[in-house]
């Protein structure tokens, strides 16, 4: 149900009227304005209240409380997600570590393969010099 002051506004004729006119002092060339025999009040006089009713009210707090619902899951679902990140990084950084090891261990045979076949190589060299000699 809408209500509107200003068909109630003191001295009001017309209800299609929604401001009133402040009192202005006058001056020896300006007539005052506002003065009269009513002394209404300066500014706009309407005013409009809806009413809601119960079950209006109480479809909104139940939305509300959905909504409500709704975030709490997105934040736990986010949660989770930021959980699984932190694990994925833990283990790619373990695999990283895994390879850095195995990396040096390959380097380490590596350069012992290449010191015994320098090692070979001079044998080979030496039984040559003896069975030409």
């Amino acid at each position: 149900m809408d209500l509107y002051c200003a068909e109630l506004a003191k001295g009001i004729e017309d209800a299609g009227v929604t401001a009133l006119t402040a009192y202005t002092a006058g001056t020896t060339t300006v007539a005052e304005e506002g003065v009269g025999a009513s002394f209404d009040a300066a500014g706009i006089n309407s005013a409009m209240a809806s009413g809601v009713t119960e079950a209006a009210a109480q479809t909104a707090a139940d939305a509300a409380a959905e909504a409500t619902d709704a975030a709490n899951a997105a934040t736990d679902a986010a949660n989770a997600a930021a959980e699984a990140a932190d694990a994925a990084t833990a283990a790619a950084q373990d695999a990283s570590d895994a390879v850095a090891a195995l990396s040096a261990q390959v380097a380490t045979l590596v350069a012992s393969l290449k010191a015994q076949i320098t090692s070979l190589t001079k044998l080979i060299v030496r039984i040559q010099k003896k069975v030409k000699a």
